[in-house]
């Protein structure tokens, strides 16, 4: 799901003004987003060596090494996955 995500990029509208920490760069209400998944989830920055298959990135420790967002195989938020709450 990391290296071949079933979606890979996802589309958003902003609701409401956004400003990026530590920056002046605003993203205002209405404006569309691209969320770049497939490059996401190949950025050295969250998964060193990338290409690699490795599942133990997936240990709960390997969860907390890194940003709650770097995956994002079925989105996040309210317009996710609808089987997500099948679990």
């Amino acid at each position: 799901m990391r290296k071949y995500p079933p979606v890979p990029s996802l589309e958003r509208q902003c609701t409401k003004p956004f400003t990026f920490p530590g920056t002046n760069h605003v993203v205002e209400e209405g404006s569309n987003l691209f969320i770049p998944v497939y490059a996401i989830h190949r950025d050295p920055n969250h998964y060193p060596d990338p290409e690699l298959f490795d599942p133990d990135r997936f240990t709960e420790e390997g969860k907390k090494s890194r940003h709650r967002f770097s995956y994002l195989p079925f989105g996040e938020g309210p317009r996710n996955c609808i089987g997500e709450g099948l679990k």
